[in-house]
């Protein structure tokens, strides 16, 4: 930092008399206490005063007074020096309280960071350029956030703690002077090589100053000037006034930040309350809703008319579906949207869903079909509870019909009225466990049979494993029909059906409902779903209790010689031909296309093969018993 002595009236005539003049030299700055130091040498020509004054501007003077009354001259000139040097302080201290207006009362953090270099060297003139850098705690480095007097590129000139000028500064705490190009390039000794690169592109200074920026003992970052002047250098008295500034702008920068938090922390409040809020309004309408499905399932005679009154109530059109088949479509029901399902569950098992349109008004309709999920699961289980109950009251309705009870006077049937001709089936449900998938799939097959009976006078009910069916008509021929469409109807579901033989008397009812269950175990052992009844069961009724696998091992044990040599398996088709048509040979060879010579040779290696004579009724009747057998269990043709 320079100064004007010349502005001193009685300095300015000493200097144009030619009385006094001066020389300034730039010297490493001295005198810590901030005094102004001086020498004087005197020969017979003039007075030689030296002026130390570097603690204020790195600089001393030399003055050469002639005349003769020098030592007068002498007192005057330091005078003036010291005048100058009281005016120098007084000018920055004054600049210096015009920052505390201009950014240290700021609490925009970006303010202060981008107009703090202005407001530096305004209090320093002798800069002529400035960095700002605050130390990233993400990155680890010092970046530098604001810049002046320095190219574009100097954003990127980023560096880590003790490296350069800065990071030293940072690391230490301690403020750092360096006058003269040679004393700045020799500073820049710990520096990564994209650093060091950077450098070497880059105007070097001819003076720098550095300070750390600190607040309660915490570092924030540093703050540096530079003079590019030939004669530019920066003295102990300009360090104090950065390192002044330096903290004002901590103190303003924390505080700016911690302003920022609180109007964030305000912010978040505010949400929070907002949030609250919303929340509050949801329950509200959670519960409106929640009373408004109570009273619409409290009032409603059925399912549909419920779910209908649901959706004209909350104009909201859907689809329902369970796992039963009852299934529900409000009015207005498109695929058109964004369709979301709602699964209905009952002890974590699915038993239906329903679609929407979750496109509208989201967040309501995910609480509406949630809680609507939760009334129809909980009017399941109250139907489900009420088929058992019903159940065990249709099973005891049975047994008094078994039993040829008096049953005139009994205010319910359940439907049914005993006819004249009477015809019982038993369906086989998964036994095991009574799981709720269980109970669901006896549910959908007992409804199943419903759908596919022609007569409606009929009383179901389950028990154990069985689903058992008593139908009643007037003509033996209304049953017949109807075990007909029965029989082509279940041929495409998975179950095994058993039916009875018809009958008159009420006293058969448990003979018929063996006999229905001797025929679907029959199926079942034959593993083939379908319907059989008792009066097809043909060598089914010899078994007994023997299984599929027994039954296979018996057919192929006689059947061997014909079945383990694929060569063979003609001779098979044969014998099976021969057996159906009687015994006929006409008919066989007609029916194979071949001579009657050719099916004697065949007949004859059957005899060979299998040791079995055809003319013996014995060995015919177990040939054709392990044929018939062997085509009843498995698909009718052997492997091969």
């Amino acid at each position: 930092m320079k100064i004007d002595f010349v502005s001193n009236p009685a300095f300015r005539e000493l200097a144009q008399s030619g009385i006094v003049s001066w020389e300034d030299r730039q010297i490493a700055p001295t005198g810590s206490t901030g005094e102004i130091g001086h020498t004087i040498v005197s020969d017979d020509d003039s007075l030689q005063l030296i002026v130390d004054h570097s603690h204020f501007t790195a600089h001393h003077s030399e003055f050469r007074i002639r005349g003769d009354d020098r030592q007068s001259v002498a007192d005057l000139v330091l005078r003036s020096v010291e005048a100058s040097i009281i005016a120098l302080q007084s000018r920055t201290i004054t600049k210096l309280g015009s920052v505390n207006a201009a950014v240290i009362n700021s609490l925009d953090d970006n303010e202060i960071v981008h107009n703090v270099l202005r407001e530096v060297m305004n209090v320093l003139p002798h800069s002529d350029a400035g960095v700002f850098r605050l130390f990233d705690e993400k990155t680890g480095l010092l970046i530098p956030v604001s810049y002046d007097g320095l190219p574009e590129d100097y954003a990127h000139y980023r560096l880590q703690p003790n490296e350069s000028v800065s990071g030293e500064v940072f690391s230490t705490g301690q403020p750092a002077i360096h006058n003269g190009r040679q004393n700045i390039i020799d500073a820049h000794r710990v520096m990564r090589p994209e650093s060091q690169s950077f450098m070497e592109r880059s105007n070097i200074a001819n003076a720098l100053l550095c300070v750390p920026v600190m607040a309660e003992g915490r570092r924030l970052g540093t703050l540096t000037t530079l003079s590019f002047s030939p004669d530019g250098a920066f003295s102990l008295f300009d360090q104090t006034i950065l390192e002044l500034l330096a903290s004002q702008v901590a103190v303003a920068y924390q505080r700016s930040l911690t302003y920022q938090n609180t109007l964030a922390a305000s912010r978040r409040l505010e949400q929070m309350r907002s949030d609250l809020a919303a929340k509050n309004r949801e329950l509200d309408r959670a519960v409106d809703l929640h009373e408004s499905l109570l009273r619409i399932f409290s009032i409603g005679s059925n399912q549909s008319e419920q779910l209908e009154a649901v959706s004209r109530l909350y104009h909201a059109e859907f689809i329902f579906e369970n796992v039963l088949g009852q299934d529900h479509r409000s009015s207005g029901w498109n695929e058109d949207g964004d369709v979301v399902r709602q699964a209905v569950e009952v002890a974590e098992v699915s038993v239906g869903h329903f679609r929407y349109d979750g496109s509208v008004d989201t967040a309501f309709r995910r609480a509406l079909f949630g809680t609507l999920a939760a009334f129809v699961a909980l009017d399941f289980v109250r139907d489900m509870s009420r088929i058992d109950a019903m159940n065990v009251r249709k099973k005891a309705y049975f047994d008094t019909l078994s039993s040829a009870g008096d049953t005139r006077d009994r205010r319910a049937n359940y439907g049914f009225r005993p006819d004249r001709f009477n015809q019982i089936f038993v369906a086989l449900t998964p036994g095991g466990e009574a799981t709720a998938n269980a109970s669901l799939t006896r549910q959908k097959t007992i409804l199943d049979l419903q759908k596919v009976m022609t007569l409606s006078n009929a009383l179901i009910f389950h028990e154990d494993d069985e689903i058992v069916v008593l139908v009643s008509a007037p003509t033996s021929a209304a049953l017949e029909r109807n075990r007909q469409v029965m029989a082509e109807a279940i041929s495409r579901l998975d179950i095994h059906v058993g039916a009875s033989n018809h009958y008159e008397e009420a006293a058969s009812h448990q003979r018929a409902r063996a006999n229905a269950k001797q025929a679907a175990d029959a199926l079942q052992r034959r593993g083939k779903a379908g319907l059989l009844q008792h009066a097809q069961m043909g060598l089914d009724l010899l078994l007994g209790g023997q299984g599929r696998d027994e039954v296979l091992d018996f057919a192929t044990q006689v059947l061997q010689p014909l079945l383990q040599n694929p060569k063979h398996l003609v001779l098979f088709e044969t014998f099976t031909h021969y057996m159906l048509a009687g015994k006929s040979p006409a008919k066989t060879a007609d029916a194979l296309s071949i001579h009657p010579n050719t099916l004697y040779q065949r007949l004859a290696k059957v005899e060979k093969l299998t040791g079995r004579d055809l003319d013996d009724a014995a060995d015919y009747t177990l040939l054709c018993v392990a044929s018939q057998l062997y085509r009843t269990y498995t698909t009718g043709k052997p492997d091969g």
